[in-house]
């Protein structure tokens, strides 16, 4: 199988702790099972994009965790786990405490760029979606 290319869009202090290597770990948590969940696998590689704003950083995924039937009852258990390699505030936690579905990515080789994929055609598709996968890579300025 053929690594893929993700678009991951995040909040600029998500991407400079990214970018220092703070943040060594992006999780995305939903009610519904949404990309990223099923859709990434070790060996991809995520572009960072700063929401309302352009590409900043390009990572390797290390790996990969799928986490399924979450509760807002275990949502502390998860927090205490995952919080120390993903770094969400209080704010993330609460908006996400009813999430049923998880992706844990385990980034490495973490590196700053200002050029990505083209993805107009997939966020036309979905425009307010926060990840976009993308089959094939194709790199343009942002």
């Amino acid at each position: 199988m053929s690594s893929r290319v993700h678009v991951a869009v995040v909040h600029r202090k998500y991407a400079q702790l990214i970018l220092d290597g703070k943040k060594a770990a992006e999780l995305r948590l939903s009610k519904n099972r949404i990309a990223p969940f099923g859709r990434v696998i070790k060996g991809d590689t995520v572009y960072f994009k700063v929401a309302s704003g352009s590409v900043c950083a390009k990572a390797q995924v290390e790996h990969v965790e799928q986490l399924e039937g979450l509760t807002p009852e275990n949502m502390e258990a998860l927090r205490a786990r995952l919080d120390p390699i993903v770094l969400g505030d209080d704010a993330y936690w609460s908006l996400k405490s009813s999430a049923r579905f998880g992706t844990v990515i385990h980034l490495v080789r973490v590196e700053p760029c200002n050029e990505g994929p083209d993805y107009s055609r997939e966020r036309a598709a979905n425009p307010r979606a926060a990840w976009l996968v993308l089959e094939e890579a194709v790199t343009t300025s942002r």
